[in-house]
């Protein structure tokens, strides 16, 4: 039975080698043109003031506590599987409610989201790819895959595929579900502690570097300050600082 450290550092890459790769195979030239296609869209502001409650915080911590204690006793893939669907389910209600509202996201699931982002990374790379992947090409049951199996040889050369045909797509993606999936990630970092609140901001990040939004950057840095270590947001940096972004952006209107 592996550990909870054992089954961190084993999904502690997948997106990351994925988006490396594919900023190494394709790139609009340089860092003033892909400025061109970015533009400033309304949200949430990275500095803007937090609000974290205290039962928050608390929830966050037991949350992490939790995830630990089932890793030990019931073994990594199970305690993620069982994490992963239920906060999966929500994250998917939330991109495809009709009247969605960041400020109706309930604040015990936010916090169980960030947590899981942090806790897994495996399960935080499978919610960007409910954004970015084709619509019509996944189920729950894909999707539970990548977070709970992410290196067997079918779920990575699938996430792989599938990451870069999107990248390399000219035509525009959903932008509205992913922007929704930025907002849904900022929402839950302003109420999380810092030490929950990096991964959601990289994501957020990775939302707006896919759909042209400005606060890329600001965003993927403030991650950054919030963990050095915050290799997501550190690839989305520098693929902006080398012009490097989604080819749908070089035909948008």
């Amino acid at each position: 039975m592996g550990s909870y450290n054992e089954e961190t550092k084993r999904n502690e890459t997948t997106m990351d080698e994925n988006i490396e790769s594919t900023n190494r195979d394709a790139s609009i030239g340089t860092a003033e043109a892909v400025g061109t296609l970015f533009v400033p869209l309304e949200g949430f502001e990275p500095d803007e003031d937090r609000i974290i409650d205290e039962r928050d915080a608390e929830r966050c911590q037991t949350l992490h506590e939790r995830y630990r204690e089932r890793c030990r006793d019931r073994g990594p893939d199970e305690a993620t599987g069982e994490r992963f669907a239920e906060v999966c389910a929500d994250w998917l209600a939330w991109l495809d409610a009709d009247d969605f509202d960041p400020f109706d996201c309930e604040a015990e699931r936010l916090c169980a989201l960030a947590v899981l982002m942090t806790d897994s990374l495996a399960s935080r790379d499978a919610l960007i790819m409910t954004l970015v992947a084709p619509g019509d090409t996944h189920d729950a049951a894909d999707f539970a895959g990548f977070a709970v199996h992410p290196h067997a040889p079918g779920n990575a050369a699938r996430m792989e595929r599938e990451l870069n045909a999107a990248f390399t797509a000219q035509e525009p993606p959903d932008v509205e579900r992913i922007l929704r999936g930025v907002e849904i990630c900022e929402r839950a970092a302003q109420i999380v502690p810092d030490a929950f609140a990096a991964h959601p901001l990289a994501v957020a990040s990775y939302g707006m570097w896919w759909t042209g939004d400005a606060r890329a950057l600001k965003t993927a840095a403030h991650a950054i300050m919030l963990d050095e270590g915050m290799r997501l947001a550190g690839i989305i940096l520098t693929a902006l600082l080398r012009g490097v972004a989604p080819q749908w952006l070089e035909t948008r209107p």
